[in-house]
C-alpha cells in the first residue's frame, strides 16, 4: 500500500486511516500498515484465542487474521470486508474490517488524548480521539491489541533480566510513543537495562517541546 506518507519535517502530522465496525469510526496511523486487501477465506487455527480468526497466505507470507470486532468485544465478523495488514515486532497481522472510509491528515494538535477515565497504560486501547464531521474517530493501539492476545509477541524483560545487574546510567533519553503500552513497556526496559534518566512523551509534537529548552540551553 503505497500511501506516500512521508510528510514534511517540522510539519508535526500524521496521516489517519480510518474505517467502520459497524457505526462506529476508528483509525490507525497509516505508518503502520502495510497494505489493504479484500477479505478472504481463512483456515482457523485450534485451540487459537477467541479473537483470531485464523491464518491465510495471500502470497508465500503466513498472516494471522485478528477479528477486530470480537478483540472490541462488538460481536463477530462476517465473512466479508476488508483486511487491514500490518506488521508488529516482525509478525504479519491482518485486522479484519468491515469497510474502510478514508485517509486524512491532521496536526497533533487535533488529537484529543483520552483521559485516565477510559484510558490507561494496563488496559487502555485508544491513544487518541480526533473528532470530524461530527463524529469521533477513535485510534485504536494495536500493539496493545495484539499483545492481548498473544502476550508472547510484546517486549520481553525477562531477556534483560538475563543480562545480570547493569551498570546505572545518567544519559538522558527521550521516548516518543502513542502506545501506552509501548511507552512503558520501553521505559521499563530501559529501566531494567540501567537508563534511570528518562522523559516519556506521547507524540512528536511534545518531543520536540522536550527537546527546545535543550536545544535553547545549548546555543
Amino acid at each position: 500500500m503505497d500511501t506516500k506518507i512521508l510528510l514534511e519535517n517540522g510539519t508535526n502530522e500524521l496521516e489517519i486511516l480510518e474505517f467502520k465496525l459497524g457505526e462506529n469510526s476508528y483509525g490507525i496511523n497509516v505508518a503502520k500498515i502495510n497494505e489493504i486487501i479484500p477479505y478472504q477465506a481463512v483456515t482457523p487455527v485450534p485451540n487459537s484465542h477467541p479473537s483470531i480468526e485464523g491464518i491465510f497466505m495471500p502470497r508465500e507470507t503466513m498472516i494471522t487474521a485478528i477479528d477486530l470486532r470480537n478483540a472490541l468485544q462488538l460481536g463477530e465478523s462476517k465473512p466479508e470486508g476488508l483486511f487491514i495488514i500490518t506488521n508488529f515486532n516482525k509478525l504479519d497481522v491482518a485486522f479484519h474490517v468491515d469497510k474502510v472510509v478514508g485517509i486524512n491528515r491532521y496536526s497533533w494538535k487535533q488529537i484529543i488524548k483520552p483521559d485516565a477515565t477510559i484510558n490507561n497504560d494496563q488496559d487502555g486501547i485508544s491513544t487518541g480521539v480526533i473528532k470530524m464531521d461530527g463524529r469521533l474517530v477513535i485510534i485504536l493501539d494495536f500493539e496493545k491489541i495484539v499483545t492481548d492476545i498473544s502476550p508472547e509477541t510484546g517486549l520481553k524483560l525477562t531477556e534483560i533480566d538475563a543480562l545480570g545487574t547493569r551498570e546505572r546510567s545518567q544519559s538522558p533519553i527521550l521516548i516518543a510513543e502513542d502506545s501506552h503500552l509501548l511507552n512503558k513497556l520501553i521505559s521499563d526496559a530501559l529501566t531494567k537495562a540501567g537508563y534511570v534518566n528518562q522523559k516519556r512523551t506521547e507524540d512528536g509534537l511534545a518531543a520536540m517541546s522536550a527537546c527546545r529548552p535543550v536545544i535553547l540551553t545549548r546555543r
